[in-house]
């Protein structure tokens, strides 16, 4: 499989949804909150990383997104099921990766931006997490979380 066959599931997933891709980016601009997705390649091996997350249009950008994350999973299993359907050196057959990925996509970051859709949902979100280490400061000053 190539990269050309993730960036046309992206496209058939995420252009529908109203998203736009420039590059290796797909960025759906809200009023409040502009939703990205990047594709990312290691600089390793011919494997891809999925970030994602959002953009407070109040707030200045001194990052690539105010609110990040990435495709992954707390369960070890399934982490490393998406690191091997990311890795496009195995041998994972091109149809069962891209439907596996579909799902996996669908589940964790196409549910997420359609339940995300303004600041108090970001907030709810970010209350939710066991630290905010990885948040920038100015959004946790807009948000009046702690330092």
């Amino acid at each position: 499989m190539e990269k050309k066959n993730l960036i046309k599931l992206l496209d058939e997933m995420f252009i529908p949804l109203g998203f736009k891709r420039k590059g290796n980016n797909w960025v759906s601009n809200g009023d409040v909150l502009s939703k990205v997705l990047n594709l990312q390649k290691s600089n390793y091996s011919n494997a891809f990383y999925i970030n994602y997350g959002y953009i407070i249009r109040e707030l200045e950008l001194t990052t690539t997104m105010h609110i990040f994350k990435g495709l992954g999973s707390i369960d070890s299993k399934e982490n490393s099921k998406i690191i091997d359907l990311l890795d496009l050196e195995n041998s994972i057959p091109m149809e069962e990766r891209l439907s596996n990925l579909k799902t996996i996509i669908y589940n964790k970051i196409v549910t997420d931006f359609q339940t995300t859709n303004t600041e108090e949902d970001i907030l709810n979100d970010l209350k939710k997490r066991p630290h905010l280490n990885n948040i920038p400061l100015v959004v946790k000053r807009y948000f009046n979380l702690p330092e």
